[in-house]
């Protein structure tokens, strides 16, 4: 039983130190092909969701469309590829690339590129 245990433990270790290595290294460039191509395929929603908010304030065009882009759009898009495109997941994780990656390089993006829009829109209202 307690050889049991022993490897129970040694497995478990060395599955945490694998997934640590695997969260750590940095991806290929074709993996960062697939990454753009993912978030590509999550614009269309981000930028419709944008638009729509900043339509119903049209003075701060900009820094609506960075909060419609940043918040709204991101959930949208990703929520859309969860429900209607769940098979396209597995494409991807078999070049090596995780659903959390996934999501987290579509966060991220939207997060800059949000705070970027409403950086400007901030700074062109003050000009």
């Amino acid at each position: 039983m307690s050889l049991l245990i022993h490897c129970y433990n040694n497995l478990y270790r060395f599955s945490v130190i694998n997934v640590q290595l695997h969260l750590m290294t940095i991806p290929g460039k074709n993996q960062l092909k697939l990454l753009l191509i993912f978030y590509k395929s999550t614009l269309l929603f981000s930028i419709a969701c944008g638009v729509m908010l900043a339509a119903i304030n049209f003075q701060l065009f900009f820094v609506a469309f960075g909060f419609g882009f940043l918040s709204a759009g991101t959930v949208i898009s990703l929520l859309y590829k969860e429900i209607s495109k769940q098979h396209e997941y597995y494409f991807y994780y078999n070049k090596g690339i995780s659903k959390q990656t996934l999501i987290l390089t579509c966060v991220l993006a939207n997060l800059v590129i949000g705070i970027l829009l409403i950086i400007i829109g901030s700074y062109a209202k003050h000009s």
